[in-house]
């Protein structure tokens, strides 16, 4: 079985989740902090798998 993944990468996922969540889409997930990217997660109609990401910056942080 094939299965497929889309990654959409953002600047403001909170405000992507609110804005999409308006107009109808249902998430599998809310956004969660990984460290390195915040991540949430839905499927389309066709049931493939989307994950909207916004990287946290954490690589060009200072060590």
């Amino acid at each position: 079985m094939l299965t497929s993944a889309l990654n959409i990468p953002v600047a403001d996922i909170q405000a992507v989740y609110r804005e999409w969540k308006r107009r109808g889409a249902e998430f599998l997930t809310e956004p969660k902090d990984r460290g390195s990217e915040i991540r949430g997660y839905m499927k389309d109609p066709d049931g493939h798998l989307i994950e909207v990401a916004q990287s946290t910056g954490i690589l060009q942080q200072q060590p």
